[in-house]
C-alpha cells in the first residue's frame, strides 16, 4: 500500500457517476485511487464511449500530465464511492526522490498500457485487412 496515513484524511471523495476529470481538460496532476474503482473512458462525443480501464486501490491515472503537460486524453469516472488523491508535479518529484520504487511502478504501468494499446492496434489492423479481403468480389 502506498499510503500508511489514515485514508479518511487524504484526498477527495466522489460518488457513483461523478466525473473526476474530463477528456480535453488541462492536465496538471495525476491521481492515486485510495478507495473504490475508477473507470477510464475515451469519449468520442457519441453515446458509444470506449472503456479503456477500470482501476482500483493504489492504481494511478492521469500520470501522463506529469510528463508532457498536454490536455487529458481520456475521462475518469467514479464507479461507486471513490476516494482519490491528486499529486501535482512538485509532489510527484518529491515522491520520486523519496521512493524510487514508486517511479518504477509508474513507468511499468505506463509500459503495460502502451503494450496493450499496441496489441489492440495490431488486432484492429488484422481485422480491417480481413474485412477488406472478404468484401472484395
Amino acid at each position: 500500500m502506498l499510503f500508511h496515513a489514515r485514508k479518511s484524511a487524504l484526498g477527495k471523495k466522489y460518488v457513483d457517476g461523478d466525473i473526476i476529470l474530463h477528456q480535453g481538460d488541462p492536465a496538471d496532476c495525476m491521481y492515486v485511487v485510495l478507495e473504490g474503482k475508477v473507470e477510464i473512458v475515451l469519449d468520442d462525443k457519441t453515446e458509444d464511449s470506449l472503456q479503456l480501464a477500470v482501476l482500483g486501490e493504489d492504481e494511478v491515472f492521469g500520470e501522463l500530465a506529469l510528463f508532457d503537460g498536454a490536455t487529458r486524453i481520456a475521462s475518469a469516472k467514479a464507479l461507486g464511492d471513490v476516494q482519490v488523491l491528486s499529486v501535482d508535479k512538485m509532489g510527484f518529484l518529491q515522491w520520486v526522490g523519496e521512493e524510487p520504487a514508486f517511479t518504477l511502478r509508474i513507468l511499468s504501468k505506463m509500459a503495460g498500457r502502451t503494450r496493450t494499446l499496441i496489441d489492440e492496434v495490431i488486432r484492429l489492423r488484422k481485422e480491417v485487412k480481413r474485412l477488406s479481403t472478404s468484401t472484395k468480389p
